[in-house]
């Protein structure tokens, strides 16, 4: 008597230490889905798993068929399991998750982002923009160069030549300052074409039109967001500071949205100003870290994408040992009394009278 009991005890302790790991494990695997409601979900599944293990216990002593409790135990175990799972895969695998996630879309973003800054380099503006400036310095040079010719110094006629073919370009007169004497000295010489090189270039800039500004504007903010986004494992760690830091826990990294705002709004802008027909499209930056924590993610990641194995194979088991312990132990220490039987009615010989043991040594 005094061994069925210390096997009792034992017995109940080691179920109530599962039950307790398992719903302390369901509560942080379902809190993804259930939010405030998981915790009388985890605490429901724990008296499930308790209670059935009780009655299997029961069943077992009394030497009754244990299907049942079996079978409505192998019920509750499933919903255990995939919250218990989930827990212990995304404990082992949240980093890796999120790297591979941010490289994964850092490379989109930037793919898109490349792809946009050269359609915004064809744009006809800036094609224009670019060659009559081309052409504004290479008059501008050869200006220079006669103007500081070392065998013939000064502005002489070919030197005024190029003023003239600097002002067409322009469309305009330049200024009023005075073109240097063909004796000028050298200093003379370079300031007078210091000044002048300045008053052209900011009428050329004056006289451009404001789209080209804009298209300009948007590829240099293309550029500053690239050399923001370039390194994913620096933007991955400094999420990870700043979630150390945060005194609300929150479920999205916050780096992929900024990418995905980005990203939209680029592709917004870059349309509104490209030629028709001449539009971009980028990808979207969809992100599973926000659906990090959650079932599906953790079994399609385990299971059918299968990246890391061993991991897969130890959060499995885990979730399967803390439910499925009590079970085992159950079945190995305790059994029916087959040696006490009392007589049944005439014709029907002996039944059992109902009454259990522990399998003790």
């Amino acid at each position: 008597m005094a061994g069925r009991n210390f096997y009792t005890i034992l017995y109940v302790i080691a179920t109530a230490i599962c039950v307790g790991i398992s719903v302390y494990l369901s509560y942080f695997g379902y809190y993804s889905h259930l939010q405030e409601l998981t915790v009388f979900f985890a605490l429901l599944l724990g008296i499930l798993l308790f209670g059935t293990d009780m009655m299997f216990r029961h069943y077992r002593l009394e030497g009754r068929r244990v299907w049942v409790p079996l079978g409505f135990f192998l019920v509750v175990a499933v919903f255990s399991w995939a919250s218990n799972y989930n827990f212990l895969y995304t404990s082992f695998m949240e980093r890796d998750v999120a790297e591979r996630t941010v490289v994964e879309q850092f490379r989109t973003f930037r793919e898109d982002l490349t792809a946009t800054r050269s359609a915004l380099a064809d744009h006809p503006t800036i094609r224009e923009v670019r060659e009559e400036r081309r052409e504004l310095e290479r008059e501008l040079s050869n200006l220079y160069q006669q103007l500081t010719d070392p065998v013939r110094p000064g502005c002489g006629q070919r030197c005024r030549g190029h003023v003239e073919q600097i002002e067409q370009l322009l469309g305009e007169r330049v200024t009023d300052l005075a073109v240097p004497a063909v004796d000028a000295s050298a200093e003379e010489n370079e300031q007078w074409f210091a000044s002048y090189r300045e008053t052209v270039i900011s009428a050329f800039e004056d006289s451009v039109d404001d789209e080209f500004y804009e298209v300009a504007g948007l590829a240099e903010r293309i550029e500053q967001l690239l050399s923001d986004y370039a390194d994913p494992y620096a933007a991955l760690r400094r999420e990870y500071e700043d979630r150390r830091r945060a005194v609300v826990e929150t479920r999205g990294f916050e780096v992929i949205a900024q990418l995905r705002n980005y990203s939209a709004d680029i592709q917004r802008q870059a349309n509104a100003l490209l030629p028709q027909g001449d539009e971009v499209e980028h990808r979207d930056i969809h992100s599973r870290l926000d659906n990090l924590g959650e079932i599906p993610l953790s079994i399609r990641d385990g299971f059918i994408e299968r990246s890391h194995p061993g991991v897969t194979a130890v959060s499995s088991l885990l979730a399967l040992f803390v439910d499925f312990i009590p079970i085992l132990f159950a079945w190995l220490i305790f059994r029916p009394d087959n040696r006490r039987r009392m007589p049944s009615k005439p014709g029907f010989g002996l039944k059992r009278q109902g009454r259990g043991r522990v399998a003790t040594p």
